[in-house]
């Protein structure tokens, strides 16, 4: 058997986004101590700047491949492990890191974590094996805010020496995602995602503006494997509703020379980091 877990996470490329309100500060008593003496009981009393509104924190990168560490927060996470070739599911688990900003995008700095609504799920059909990521999740600083959804759908077909791998990846305009695949040695393969244009985009969160079918990502991809099903050689394509590209069916690429170009292809918000 043969365990490829497949990651998905909608990350805020900014390091700051969502300003409701102009940053301020208000100014608030603070005790400070130190040694009391006879002439000094040990307390005194000072006003320190506590700051409010201002903007949310992102998450501050592009596309990655790390799964552990400070610079790879996302505002949602899932992975998924599949079982190759019997179809079943392994672990699976979908997570938010923590969201520091305004409380309700207009009061004092606060922190929350959320908590996803996520479908987590591995099928048969025939020699087919097909992965269902699909999560939502909102801000836990304010109190009724939109959900940002991600849907990714994943159908792996084994063959003696090959893995083909056909992935759509669906979601709102606003942040971005990525996903990719690690093969049981560890190696990985980025199979699509995309970004909104800007920041101001996260208006495309609300109401009718909201189409995450109309943002997509698909790829078609096979992969050589060797006997233990690691990634060695790797031919498709891919194109999305921002990205061109890459097409590089007639081309035998390795793992990294493949990220690259299909991490490349597609861009990064215009007022990014």
């Amino acid at each position: 058997m043969k365990i490829y877990k497949i990651y998905m996470r909608s990350f805020a490329p900014w390091r700051q986004f969502g300003t409701l309100m102009k940053a301020g500060a208000v100014p608030v008593p603070v005790a400070e101590y130190r040694p009391p003496t006879p002439f000094d009981p040990g307390v005194a009393i000072r006003l320190a700047p506590l700051p409010y509104g201002g903007a949310f924190h992102g998450d501050g990168r592009g596309f990655s491949l790390d799964t552990t560490g400070p610079t790879v927060t996302a505002r949602v996470n899932a992975v998924l492990e599949v079982q190759m070739p019997i179809g079943l599911a392994g672990q699976k688990r979908a997570w938010c890191d923590e969201s520091r900003g305004p409380w309700m995008g207009v009061g004092f700095e606060s922190s929350a974590v959320g908590v996803p609504d996520a479908t987590l799920s591995v099928s048969k059909n025939g020699r087919t094996v097909t992965a269902i990521i699909d999560y939502s999740a909102a801000n836990p600083l304010v109190a009724g805010a939109p959900d940002i959804d991600a849907t990714g759908e994943f159908a792996f077909l084994e063959d003696a020496d090959t893995l083909t791998i056909t992935s759509t990846i669906t979601g709102d305009q606003f942040p971005a995602c990525e996903s990719f695949i690690e093969d049981p040695s560890g190696n990985k393969l980025f199979v699509g995602g995309f970004a909104p244009d800007n920041k101001e985009q996260i208006l495309r969160l609300l109401g009718s503006k909201n189409k995450p079918k109309s943002v997509w990502f698909e790829s078609e991809i096979v992969v050589t494997v060797d006997s233990a099903g690691a990634f060695k050689k790797v031919k498709g394509g891919g194109s999305g509703s921002n990205s061109t590209g890459p097409c590089c069916e007639g081309l035998a690429l390795s793992l990294g020379e493949w990220n690259t170009r299909i991490m490349g292809s597609i861009a990064m918000p215009a007022d990014a980091r």
